[in-house]
């Protein structure tokens, strides 16, 4: 036994030393008789899903790989992206699976992702099944949340935007900031589109419940956004109060949920992208530490404005891809205060 502990002691020592080495525990996702209505029920939409989910995660090991002409690399992603919507999985890919590397790197920034997905596609599922009456599913929607919230490591806050992103991140005064849009426009763009389409389908389901109806509804969505809103995104990251207003004011948890982890993504690359961050796995556990759930948090979740209120889901306004919109005023209103200051 005792020739195998110089062994063992190398071993222990090498661990010790691999910094990025962290437990990888997961928790599964909440059962209900809802699992996969949506699957089930909206393919063609869960399809393009998956080409989203791709992007998001694919576009960290790239930035990883630290190209040297990033106006070649954002044009070739843009149009693997494009490709891919034209031929989409017909699975939901892990962020593992196609972000291997960045995975390694922060394997807890990949878990909160995974996650907050994980909700995302329950709270589909829920507004979907036709056997959950309309007025039963905040109820089930409550559940799926709470479930959510109960992995305080790796779930993101249900406060609002600018308590998340504008205080405690404090994200216009990070050195990192805009790093990833100024150096990769044409997939900031795409990313742009992506956070119209998921929560405008949201609104149609709540809309039109009945399932044909809302079939209908879903397919002229997916029509639109590859039709319009790719060609022509918006200018900027659409918040979850413009583009599902009615949601937003049934589960603001869940509409602050996905709009902090939006911002997340982008955080992650900007923080990739930036040479000012030379240790990227702290301050990306930096961010995870200010951007998960706190005490306190769910009784600010209703703290928003609604700019929109009876916006109509299967149309694509000009207030989506041109003005200022909520970022704009929220980010217009900490800059006058830092001025003032």
């Amino acid at each position: 036994m005792w020739r195998f502990l110089p062994i063992l002691l190398t071993a222990l020592i090498f661990l010790s030393s691999c910094q990025n080495w962290e437990s990888k525990n997961e928790v599964f996702h909440l059962r209900g008789a809802y699992n996969n209505e949506f699957y089930k029920r909206h393919f063609k939409d869960f399809q393009l899903t998956t080409v989203a989910h791709w992007a998001h995660g694919r576009i960290s090991d790239v930035l990883l790989s630290q190209p040297v002409d990033t106006v070649q690399a954002d044009r070739e992603f843009y149009d693997k992206s494009k490709w891919f919507l034209k031929h989409p999985a017909k699975t939901e890919p892990h962020q593992t699976y196609v972000g291997p590397e960045f995975a390694r790197l922060a394997w807890r920034a990949v878990h909160a992702i995974d996650w907050t997905h994980q909700l995302h596609e329950q709270l589909y599922d829920i507004m979907t099944d036709s056997r959950i009456p309309s007025s039963e599913k905040i109820t089930w929607i409550n559940r799926a949340v709470d479930y959510y919230l109960s992995e305080p490591e790796v779930a993101f806050s249900p406060a609002p935007f600018e308590e998340v992103i504008m205080k405690r991140v404090g994200l216009m005064q990070q050195p990192w900031f805009k790093s990833f849009r100024k150096n990769w426009p044409k997939t900031t763009n795409i990313f742009w589109a992506f956070h119209w389409w998921h929560p405008v389908v949201y609104e149609a389901q709540l809309l039109y419940p009945d399932l044909n109806r809302q079939q209908e509804a879903v397919l002229k969505i997916d029509e639109l956004f590859i039709e319009k809103v790719i060609p022509n995104p918006p200018n900027r990251m659409l918040l979850s109060r413009e583009v599902m207003p009615r949601f937003s004011q049934l589960a603001p948890e869940a509409a602050n949920i996905f709009d902090n982890l939006h911002m997340f993504h982008g955080i992650i690359y900007d923080i990739l992208q930036s040479p000012d961050v030379k240790d990227k796995r702290r301050e990306i556990y930096r961010m995870i530490d200010r951007m998960t759930v706190k005490p306190g948090d769910r009784t600010m979740a209703k703290n928003f404005p609604t700019p929109n209120p009876d916006l109509d889901p299967l149309v694509y306004p000009e207030v989506m891809w041109k003005g200022g919109g909520e970022m704009g005023r929220i980010m217009g209103h900490s800059m006058h205060h830092r001025m003032k200051g």
